[in-house]
């Protein structure tokens, strides 16, 4: 029987707030640690939203066992942890709950994301930010007559 590595997973979540700017919400699960981090910023064009996406990624990657040293323990989170945190763009994100319906992204520990897997990613996002097209109504009006 094959045993598969450890991955990784990346739950990843945008949305368009009621101030019209793009929220994107991110919810990393550690595979070595059974860590996860729920992180969010605020981007104000889809394209911003995908330049900071990348570099989150990049740096919660990275930066992984530093990031777990500092956020697993609740008392040391307000100290250095949201200084962490702002230095990569993102702020952690309190919200227990997570949206269903995300894009999910794999990645062994410590190995890159794929530029496939980022292509994949960024079209999905943008397909569902994309505004959707005004139907017009197929019921027709009753014209009244007045005799």
């Amino acid at each position: 029987m094959r045993r598969t590595a450890p991955r990784n997973i990346f739950r990843l979540n945008a949305d368009v707030n009621r101030a019209g700017r793009y929220e994107f919400r991110l919810e990393a699960r550690y595979a070595e640690t059974g860590w996860c981090l729920r992180v969010f910023f605020v981007a104000s064009t889809p394209e911003r939203l995908v330049t900071r996406l990348q570099s989150a990624l990049r740096y919660l990657q990275r930066q992984e066992e530093e990031l777990w040293l500092w956020g697993s323990n609740a008392s040391d989170r307000s100290l250095l942890f949201d200084e962490l945190m702002r230095g990569a763009g993102v702020e952690l994100d309190r919200r227990r709950e997570f949206p269903r319906g995300g894009v999910v992204i794999q990645a062994r520990p410590g190995e890159a994301f794929r530029p496939l897997q980022l292509a994949e990613v960024k079209r999905k996002l943008l397909a569902r930010l994309a505004p959707r097209p005004r139907v017009a109504s197929t019921r027709r009006l009753a014209i009244r007559s007045s005799a």
